[in-house]
């Protein structure tokens, strides 16, 4: 420990230089875009919304990222504004979707992201229109005090720069994981992804979070590759606990908060693991234009068609 500096010292220069400045900067502003959720289960009224609808607007953002090819940035920094706004306001259902859409739309301008309004409304099929949307994004600019082009201190944020210390250790791990590095990256970004559609990690700081899901996948990815019964190997184990160490001590996270986090994460992953059908599902619902309609009823349609022999 470095008492000049109040923080523990991390002997390689490599780990030395995401931690000491890009991780600190992030904890200042942490508490900022991470928001305490607890505060939208107190005193709810009919019809506002809870933090089970907040898990369905989360995954709807999900699928339209994904649908709409976006970056993963833009997925996290719209949820990081959807919390913030439901933090701060009390919000009614009837709008959580024109809500959604407009937090995904301030994401994408932050991330200089090009959104057709009309197309995401059209695919998402809410009630609202695309200059609800608009006004509605406005109206979360003004209560978030947000800037223009200001970007939000994500979860993804903290994740990336632990992903740098993984960089780090693959180099001396080349003998132990034998899949490619972006592969492991994109799986463990999507498992994050994941974690903030479920509101049971919504009470989590951010640099919390991340790090606990970042010490799992690499304790579940050394475990896999590591021979069984080897002394030799035992070192790569105990350089690996004690970076982990290190950032813990840099983000100030006490062992009484890393237990239930790691439980409630490793909850929620072997749930998605498994392949259950999601909670949270929309019943989408065909629409035909006028003129489909019309010609359909001159051509006597049948909803039920003749079955086709192979």
């Amino acid at each position: 420990m470095d008492k000049r500096r109040g923080r523990p010292l991390i002997s390689d220069a490599v780990i030395l230089k995401p931690l000491a400045f890009n991780l600190e900067e992030a904890l200042e502003v942490e508490s900022v875009y991470r928001p305490n959720l607890l505060l939208v289960q107190s005193d709810l009224k009919a019809g506002e919304v809870t933090l089970t609808l907040r898990d369905g607007a989360v995954n709807i953002l999900r699928f339209l990222h994904i649908w709409l090819d976006l970056p993963r940035n833009v997925y996290f920094s719209a949820v990081s504004y959807l919390d913030m706004f439901l933090a701060k306001m009390r919000v009614q259902e009837k709008f959580l979707k024109c809500l959604t859409l407009s937090c995904l739309v301030i994401a994408a301008d932050t991330e200089n992201q090009i959104i057709d309004v009309d197309y995401l409304v059209k695919i998402s099929q809410g009630k609202c229109t695309s200059r609800d949307v608009l006004r509605m994004a406005k109206i979360v600019k003004e209560k978030l005090k947000l800037v223009d082009k200001c970007k939000p201190t994500t979860v993804e944020d903290f994740f990336k720069i632990y992903l740098e210390v993984f960089t780090y250790l693959t180099r001396k791990w080349e003998h132990i994981i034998s899949r490619n590095l972006l592969q492991i990256k994109e799986h463990m970004l999507t498992r994050l992804e994941v974690l903030l559609a479920d509101s049971s990690t919504a009470f989590y700081r951010s640099s919390l979070l991340a790090l606990v899901l970042f010490r799992l996948e690499v304790e579940n990815l050394m475990a896999h590759g590591l021979p069984k019964k080897s002394v030799y190997f035992l070192g790569e184990f105990l350089h690996f606990f004690t970076i982990i160490w290190e950032i813990q001590s840099i983000c100030k996270v006490k062992n009484s908060e890393l237990k239930p986090c790691y439980a409630t994460v490793s909850k929620v992953i072997r749930k998605y693991c498994s392949q259950r059908k999601s909670d949270h599902h929309e019943e989408l619902s065909w629409k035909f234009s006028f003129s489909t309609i019309e010609k359909s009823k001159r051509n006597n349609y049948h909803p039920f068609l003749p079955t086709i022999s192979e």
